[in-house]
């Protein structure tokens, strides 16, 4: 039988960190352990934990991004998607961002409960999801890092990718050319898997590598 969690109290924390508007909560990426759940916020901006009893703690917010392109809003929404705890202990959390998707925005962040997130990683574009694998590196799905000319914003079909990303932020394309990928887990057996044609009915698959 599921248990339900609401994660939209009727509470100005919950409003958008930038413009104190409409209350907003988009639970999208969530991570298991022993302890609780781990649950990464699109909507509300922010990382969350959820205790066995229900209990929601917040444990980062993540601020708004300048938005480099005469396109859109001057401050682009960061939208965390996925969170990964690292050998270390710490967690990780990456970004899509918001509209226009701009390339090269989108980070992943180093997350150490009662202070605030810190940059790891720059230079993505709509990552999706992200993993450890059993090398310790980490494993990111971007949905897409190609654009519409000049700026590359927006997404472009068959321009996902999954890349290795080792300890200093060095990084490895592994698979490119991924159609709306939208996830990616690291096997038992050492394999990484990563889905792809994620929103073609009837054409979703998941594919094997190993690194």
């Amino acid at each position: 039988m599921a248990t339900r969690f609401q994660l939209l109290p009727l509470s100005n924390r919950w409003r958008n960190p930038r413009t104190g508007g409409p209350v907003d909560s988009n639970p999208f990426g969530v991570l298991a352990e022993p302890a609780g759940r781990l649950v990464v916020d699109a909507g509300a901006n922010a990382l969350l934990s959820v205790a066995a009893n229900g209990t929601i703690e917040t444990l980062a917010v993540f601020p708004p991004l300048p938005n480099p392109t005469p396109v859109g809003p001057p401050m682009v929404d960061p939208v965390p998607t996925a969170v990964a705890r690292g050998p270390d202990g710490t967690l990780f959390v990456s970004q899509l961002t918001g509209f226009p998707f701009v390339p090269g925005l989108a980070d992943i962040y180093r997350v150490v409960p009662g202070q605030a997130p810190v940059v790891h990683c720059t230079g993505f574009k709509a990552i999706i999801d992200l993993t450890f694998g059993p090398d310790g590196n980490l494993y990111v799905v971007e949905n897409a890092t190609g654009g519409v000319p000049p700026f590359g914003l927006f997404f472009l079909p068959n321009t996902g990718q999954l890349s290795r990303v080792g300890p200093n932020c060095e990084r490895t394309a592994l698979l490119v050319g991924l159609d709306r990928p939208t996830a990616v887990a690291a096997g038992a057996d050492g394999a990484i898997y990563v889905t792809n044609h994620g929103v073609t009915a009837g054409a979703g698959e998941v594919l094997q590598i190993r690194p």
